[in-house]
Formats: structure tokens, sequence, C-alpha cells
């Protein structure tokens, strides 16, 4: 999901929003499936390489089952 300013614009966001040059990404993995810290380091690597700009990141945790965040608009 890739969000601008609280709005999602991907996937079936709305053409009109109004975006900056501020965007969030969150990735989860496949259903079944789970991302490794490896798998993280390896995507932030390639973003790298394609001199995409990273000035954050946050993991997403589950404790004891529970999701520990809060969804993003439209999940």
């Amino acid at each position: 999901m890739i969000t601008n300013r609280g709005i999602k614009v991907w996937p079936e966001g709305f053409e009109e929003t109004f975006c900056t040059d501020h965007w969030r990404c969150r990735f989860k993995p496949k259903e079944g499936g789970s991302f490794s810290k490896a798998d993280i380091i390896e995507l932030l690597t390639r973003a790298s390489q394609l001199d995409i700009d990273v000035i954050k990141t946050e993991n997403l945790y589950f404790f004891d089952g529970v999701q520990g965040f809060s969804l993003g608009q439209g999940q």
C-alpha cells in the first residue's frame, strides 16, 4: 500500500488525490507468508540502488497474536 498525506493512492486510490513528494509505503508478506529482517534489509538496499530516499522505517509487529499497529487507510 502507498499513501500520500494519509490518503491511499495505490492500489485502488483516487486519481484526483493531490500528492506531495512525501510517500509512505507499507509492505506485507503474501497470505500465509512472512518477512524476515534480512528481507527488509534487502528491500531497503534495492531502494537505495534505485536512488530512492528512505527517511524512516517502522517494523509492524504482533504481540501474542495481537496486532501492535494501526491499519492504514483502506487496509
